[in-house]
């Protein structure tokens, strides 16, 4: 049998754990001994079985409980592929990583300190990575630091240029030496993306991170409250109750500069769920004479609806905003003006499919409501007892008995 297959005992020793671990890909099955490259990066060692522990130098002491055994699977679609070939090729932690941050901001003029971000983006990366074990923020499947970084961070802060670009801006880089503070709300924020690595560069900019599941918002309350973000607050329920009751009215509606938005829905009916929080140009030029007008700006693949395409502003890739190799993600990044939405949403028909009521116990009740609690009332169970009403007749049973004599 040796002689024949002419096997060496190292590629026995491979077979046999893929036979056994069908998931280990080949690059975790290759062992190294222990490897270290500079303070900013993971340490990695290798544990029996050749599955790479990484530690990472950025986690608290309060986030210790990250599992480092990590394996990803091999995936049979093109697009995975290029995703996963991109994030191995550069490490999060190296110094490349940090240079094509720096070179991003250089080319888009944006005025920010480029090594201090990444290192926040490092510990944001890895508050995801802990509490993904704990709840489903991203997919499981292939949850490792270049894949957090490459997929879901990047993205996010390829949105810079575009959010801080104002609206009356016709050049496509825009010099942004003076960041005006801008009210910014993300719907259907998730994991917290994009929204919560946008607030975590921009401390001066106002954030609102809305999403229906509240176990997914308590996770990134506290990493925002991990990494030190102030400028953060969330809101659990759906986006159309936000505006549907007094209060919300006077706080959301018509008060956001930008809303963000990645593949949450279908383009019209989001339209028809957000419009209403943007300001509009008309409403901003009578309280205070700027035209400025609210933006949505949606990451989104794929094909688009007619009613959509028609009133799209600008259409960005997000490799072209990052500068990387085309084909690496199929994401582009769509910009509409608050009058454009609202016009989307009406044309396509879908603001008359949202039901905008007020939460449960706030409000007043509909007329329906109270006629059928009205009615629950006044309904007398079976066999109760009522109070006699004098003015019927008695019912004796010999009202009409007649007397006979013989």
């Amino acid at each position: 049998m040796w002689t024949q297959h002419k096997m060496t005992l190292p590629i026995m020793m491979m077979a046999c754990i893929s036979h056994v671990h069908p998931l280990l890909t080949r690059r975790t099955m290759m062992t190294t001994a222990f490897s270290f490259s500079s303070t900013n990066s993971a340490i990695s060692t290798t544990t029996r079985g050749g599955i790479r522990k990484q530690h990472y130098p950025y986690l608290t002491n309060n986030s210790q409980s990250l599992l480092h055994a990590i394996s990803t699977t091999t995936s049979s679609s093109s697009e995975e592929e290029v995703w996963n070939r991109a994030a191995e090729e550069i490490d999060p932690y190296s110094e490349e990583a940090k240079l094509n941050l720096s070179n991003f901001y250089k080319r888009h003029n944006i005025v920010l300190d480029a090594e201090k971000d990444h290192k926040k983006l490092l510990r944001l990366t890895e508050q995801v990575l802990s509490w993904n074990q704990r709840l489903n923020l991203i997919s499981r499947k292939d949850c490792t630091p270049e894949v957090v970084y490459h997929r879901h961070i990047l993205p996010s802060i390829a949105l810079l240029p575009l959010v801080l670009k104002s609206s009356h801006d016709t050049d496509d880089d825009t010099n942004n030496n003076n960041i005006q503070p801008l009210k910014i709300v993300d719907v259907g924020t998730g994991g917290g993306f994009p929204g919560l690595p946008l607030a975590l560069l921009l401390p001066h900019c106002e954030f609102t991170l809305v999403d229906s599941i509240q176990k997914k918002l308590v996770a990134v309350s506290e990493m925002a409250a991990e990494l030190d973000v102030e400028n953060v607050r969330i809101h659990c329920g759906r986006c159309e109750e936000m505006y549907a009751e007094r209060e919300g009215r006077k706080e959301h509606l018509g008060k956001y500069d930008v809303c963000l938005g990645r593949s949450v829905t279908a383009l019209p009916r989001f339209c028809a769920w957000m419009y209403p929080l943007l300001k509009m140009q008309q409403q901003q030029q009578d309280e205070d004479g700027d035209g400025e007008e609210g933006r949505l700006i949606y990451i989104i693949g794929g094909e688009l609806e007619d009613v959509v395409e028609s009133r799209i502003r600008s259409d960005t890739n997000l490799d072209e905003l990052l500068d990387r190799e085309e084909g690496t993600s199929d994401k582009r990044a769509l910009i509409f003006m608050a009058n454009d939405v609202e016009e989307i949403a009406v044309e396509s028909g879908e603001v008359d499919k949202i039901v905008r009521h007020a939460p449960a116990g706030t409000g007043k009740k509909s007329k329906k409501k109270k006629n059928q609690q009205q009615q629950r009332t006044n309904k007398v169970a079976k066999g109760a007892w009522q109070k006699r009403d004098n003015s019927v007749k008695k019912e004796r049973g010999y009202d009409d008995f007649q007397r006979f004599e013989f």
